[in-house]
């Protein structure tokens, strides 16, 4: 099968080659194609180069049985040719060497748009040579052409051999930097990342340069890198505002803070960067020597303990469900009891997320027009993504209904949202279910995770595990209604597992999981997801399946409404023991 690519033009002139990884070779979770810049805004030498590119594209396809986005694009980055181009377009060529193949492509340009699907074939069936009488070549003025620059030869490096460099090696660090600045600039450019991340990565990676820009790249050992983590730790904090620190070199920062003579604008010792930050920077150099590995012009080895692991990995911390004292603590307060909330989301989230798993993001985000009823008057939530109001799910499987448990309608939530839609009626509108607005890096979700994580659970409840934050109600909700499942059956969780009984898939479907997810996932593998919204389940199956769960022994107190200019006495209340 040959691969796909054609061109597409960017918001700057500059031609893009689309290419397509074959559905074999690719992941579940990989993306399915990617672009890979041209360099030139001329159409006809795109169309040259992009030819070029399909060649080296399958012979990569051929030579490895599984592919990934990023290992594609640094595997043709690090081949590509870009003739120079005069006032027109010069012709060029290239020597291909591989395993069992040697191939001479000459005299390409930019009329080069003849069919090249026989040299490919013969690539792909192992002749050792392949003639080019089938290629079409640049047809040559009558009056004499400039001679073409000389034929570029690529050794591609074997695949799977650790240790074994490329050229790329033996280049600087700081030019390095230029050409990853330049990919990140593409990638923002193609809004593959946010344009905002490009000037923080120059910021962050300054230091390294600082410390390794003449170095080749290929010299880097972890001993160098794990000397580097070590001086940046005393990096000097906000270093744009030290007067006594401009012009100073990584090296000499770090030794005048060591010592205590880097004064600030205060005349006291300058501090050193935090944790948060200092992280910060190392995983920005761990993403720039990853691709220089992509490159092979790092050994595979170079990063092994220089990563950076994650916050709660580094802290020791493990998020887990809410436990039975807990709930009991946070529902049978006198905050709830008393209604003592001033906002209708710190009633209706944390309940929404008990009776129903969800994210806080996601029902932060809830509209009016989310809450609907099916042909039988049974409600439920439509948890999806939308553009205009700028409403994000976390991947293909969260987009899912849940029916609204029976515990809620009895608190009063039917009766919440009938108000909230008669609020808009006449206009015609959707409105946020609680009046929340979206952050610009949190979404949604924000003011209310921050609120129950920081003001109600630390707070004012005095709860000081920080092993259980909002997402907690996620992990009880499914670990509790697949208790309710597996007792309903009747069956060992061993036997309910091989019997891949309906209520455990309704359950997956519930919790918005893939199929091979840790949590709703049994040891029979197999997909469920053919349908995206309510698969081979009714809203009636799986609200019957739903409403098994219970919190016996947690008191719920039903939603008292806000009353106009009430005040929250959070703070004025001496927290529950």
């Amino acid at each position: 099968m040959l691969s796909s690519s054609y061109l597409q033009k960017s918001r700057n002139g500059v031609y893009f080659a689309r290419f397509v990884i074959p559905a074999p070779q690719r992941s579940r979770t990989e993306s399915r194609d990617f672009k890979l810049s041209t360099g030139t805004k001329d159409p006809r030498h795109a169309k040259s180069t992009a030819r070029y590119l399909r060649v080296l594209f399958d012979i990569y396809l051929m030579e490895n049985a599984t592919v990934t986005r990023t290992s594609a694009i640094a595997y043709l980055q690090a081949r590509m040719k870009k003739p120079t181009t005069p006032a027109m377009p010069m012709p060029f060529g290239v020597k291909i060497k591989g395993q069992g193949f040697d191939i001479e492509l000459t005299d390409l340009g930019p009329e080069d748009v003849g069919n090249m699907d026989d040299l490919i074939e013969g690539v792909m069936n192992g002749v050792a040579r392949t003639s080019l009488s089938t290629v079409a070549l640049w047809d040559r003025p009558a009056e004499p052409a400039p001679a073409p620059p000389p034929v570029q030869e690529v050794h591609a490096p074997a695949i799977n051999e650790p240790g074994r460099l490329s050229p790329v090696a033996s280049k600087t660090v700081g030019r390095l930097v230029k050409e990853y600045l330049k990919y990140e600039e593409e990638r923002a450019t193609e809004k593959e990342i946010n344009v905002k991340k490009v000037p923080q990565v120059k910021t962050r990676l300054k230091p390294f340069i600082d410390r390794f820009s003449a170095r080749h790249v290929g010299t880097l050992t972890p001993l160098d890198l794990e000397q580097y983590r070590k001086d940046l730790a005393y990096y000097p904090k906000n270093i744009d505002k030290l007067p006594a620190a401009a012009g100073l070199p990584f090296d000499t920062l770090v030794k005048q803070v060591r010592a205590k003579t880097l004064l600030g604008r205060d005349g006291q010792p300058a501090e050193t960067i935090t944790q948060n930050t200092l992280d910060g920077y190392l995983t920005v150099a761990a993403n720039f020597l990853e691709f220089c590995k992509r490159q092979y012009a790092v050994n595979p080895s170079l990063l092994d303990g220089f990563k950076v692991k994650t916050t709660q990995a580094r802290k020791g911390v493990t998020r887990r469900a809410f436990n039975q004292k807990e709930l009991q603590q946070i529902f049978g307060s006198d905050y709830y009891r008393d209604g003592l909330y001033n906002r209708s989301y710190q009633y209706w989230i944390i309940h929404l997320a008990a009776f129903t798993g969800a994210r806080v993001n996601e029902l932060s985000q809830l509209t009016t027009s989310d809450v609907k009823q099916d042909d039988e008057g049974l409600w439920y939530f439509n948890i999806t993504a939308t553009e205009d109001d700028g409403k994000t799910v976390k991947n293909e499987e969260s987009r899912r209904i849940i029916p609204v448990h029976q515990k809620l309608i009895e608190l009063g939530f039917i009766e919440y949202v009938e108000a909230k839609r008669a609020e808009v009626e006449e206009a015609g509108m959707s409105i946020n279910l609680f009046d929340l607005n979206k952050a610009k890096a949190d979404g949604y979700g924000k003011a209310a995770s921050q609120w129950f994580n920081t003001k109600y659970l630390r707070d004012y409840l005095k709860v000081d595990d920080r092993n259980v934050v909002f997402h907690s109600f996620r992990h009880r909700f499914i670990s509790s209604l697949a208790q309710a499942i597996l007792d309903a059956s009747g069956l060992s969780e061993e036997t309910a597992n091989k019997e891949r009984i309906p209520e455990a898939l309704i359950l997956r479907r519930l919790a918005g999981h893939s199929v091979a997810h840790s949590m709703t996932a049994g040891r029979g593998q197999f997909d469920v997801h053919t349908d995206t919204y309510t698969g081979a389940f009714s809203i009636k199956s799986m609200k019957r399946v739903i409403d098994r769960l219970e919190y016996p022994g947690v008191i719920f107190t039903p939603y008292k409404s806000i009353q106009a200019g009430k005040k929250s006495r959070m703070f004025s209340k001496k927290a529950i023991g």
